[in-house]
């Protein structure tokens, strides 16, 4: 038996023998051309006495060196945000004052009392004006005292009037914006950067006079919204930096207070009314295992640790507090997952209250409503999660292709709930049972529906959608007149 197979295997192993000695014969030659060295048929017996000149390894140590350090040189300097000298630059052109005295937007939470009422379906939506800002955008518009502002992949800011849409003037940092915008004393917070970039800023722009004022630079990214704090009459501003961590620092002057780095931080922190800092930390990226995830609690004035728990997942998403409860929706977004959760703490002593297990990871902004959460997946669930009896009371699926990071969002007035999806449009839901009152998908007059990562923002009985491609709408519910009828 051994003979039959001897005259088979023989072949079988000297053609891809005979491939490699041809390939590094090539390469031999190749190498030494470089060094002015001509190889004949000896080319793979001569290689490594070509290697082991002095001549030849100081050449390649350093060939290798500089190739490496303009690999190394040109991923840092395409990740760095833009030199402070060029925002300068740009602000002195754009700069505009402004005699409004804007209102503060709430950055830690917003509370919605218990709702008895019905949902008021809506017979169509009425698209009010849209705009185009050049560079789509990965958070929601904020809004104070009749304008709006938003920012873009290309790191402008732009502040619009809400009745028209019309820009009436702009603010630079030049890296994309990817935290939602803070607006606290007449001044403007912007963070920016990507999970890649490093060194990123916080920048504070002064909107009475539209300038740059200062800024606070990082080690990380600021992907996590700035958060303005109140505690016993104190005021501090938290940064959240990724693999950097946490900072707290002086609203005014960005002079730090504190710093803490529990792990990486890409979610915004919540502050309670005794003080206590609530954070939740995620995996870097390509870490599909090694690094655990947290949920934390720190003090407002030092940032000592009170509790500190492991979470199943990672916490892209600012944790809500919802009565005595803190609540983390966990999901991972960089490596494949079937894992998504709704952990809940008891926010002063951080022991378990409610959780609850979904199939599809969850890295959207959750929001309050009554006892209940409502909160979306990655790939288009809704769902309104009920605190006491630990269950969801309804959950509809969107399904829609491609990943999206938008938030439900929910109109106190009309009781629905908005959900801008990734490519079939806006539903609007029923916040009682999550039945589907209307689906609106725009006419090519009225711009098409592009891929939206930001939640709906709700400004008096306007809805603005910012999408990830270059537009901002505003739209309205439409109410047909309604006839009574007697006998």
């Amino acid at each position: 038996m051994t003979t039959e197979f001897v005259p088979m295997i023989i072949p079988t192993v000297m053609i891809p023998l005979t491939l490699v000695s041809v390939g590094i014969s090539v390469v031999a030659s190749f190498i030494a051309g470089l060094f002015g060295i001509k190889l004949k048929m000896e080319g793979p017996k001569k290689l490594l006495e070509v290697l082991l000149k002095p001549r030849v390894l100081a050449t390649a140590f350093l060939l290798n060196a500089v190739i490496m350090g303009g690999i190394y040189l040109n991923k840092y300097w395409k990740n760095y945000p833009r030199l402070l000298s060029t925002i300068e630059k740009e602000m002195a052109v754009r700069s505009q004052t402004s005699d409004i005295a804007y209102e503060d937007v709430p950055t830690n939470q917003a509370f919605f009392k218990s709702i008895k009422s019905s949902a008021q379906a809506p017979d169509g939506v009425e698209q009010v004006w849209r705009i185009d800002t050049g560079s789509g955008s990965f958070r929601p518009a904020i809004a104070s005292n009749g304008r709006l502002f938003s920012g873009n992949k290309e790191g402008i800011i732009s502040e619009i009037e809400l009745d028209s849409g019309k820009v009436v003037r702009t603010f630079y940092t030049g890296t994309m914006v990817s935290p939602r915008l803070t607006l606290w004393k007449n001044q403007l917070y912007v963070g920016e950067g990507t999970h890649d970039t490093h060194h990123a800023r916080v920048y504070r722009f002064d909107l009475k006079e539209g300038k740059l004022v200062n800024n606070f630079q990082t080690k990380g990214h600021t992907e996590g919204q700035a958060i303005v704090g109140t505690f016993e009459n104190e005021e501090t501003l938290f940064i959240v930096s990724g693999a950097d961590g946490l900072h707290a620092v002086d609203p005014t002057t960005l002079a730090v207070k504190w710093e803490v780095n529990p792990g990486h931080m890409d979610a915004a922190v919540v502050v309670d009314e005794k003080g206590y800092v609530f954070l939740g930390t995620g995996r870097e990226k390509g870490d599909d295992s090694k690094n655990k995830t947290y949920a934390a609690a720190l003090e407002f004035k030092t940032g000592k640790e009170i509790w500190k728990h492991e979470l199943p997942a990672s916490s892209w998403m600012r944790p809500v507090l919802a009565g005595n409860h803190i609540c983390y929706v966990t999901g991972e977004i960089y490596f494949p997952s079937e894992r998504g959760h709704i952990v809940c703490f008891d926010r002063q002593s951080g022991e378990p209250t409610a959780g609850i297990h979904t199939l599809q990871p969850l890295a959207s902004t959750p929001k309050v409503v009554d006892s209940s959460i409502i909160y979306t997946s990655i790939k288009g669930l809704v769902c309104r999660f009920e605190i006491t009896s630990r269950r969801n009371l309804w959950c509809f699926d969107a399904g829609t292709k491609g990943i999206s990071f938008a938030g439900a969002s929910y109109d106190e007035k009309l009781h629905v709930v908005l959900y801008p999806s990734v490519s079939k449009g806006l539903y609007v839901l029923d916040a009682n049972n999550g039945n589907v009152l209307l689906n609106w998908n725009p006419s090519d007059a009225e711009g098409p529906w592009k891929k939206t990562y930001s939640d709906v923002s709700v400004v008096g009985d306007l809805w603005i959608i910012a999408d990830y491609d270059r537009s901002i709408r505003a739209l309205r519910a439409k109410f047909l007149p309604r006839t009574a009828y007697h006998k």
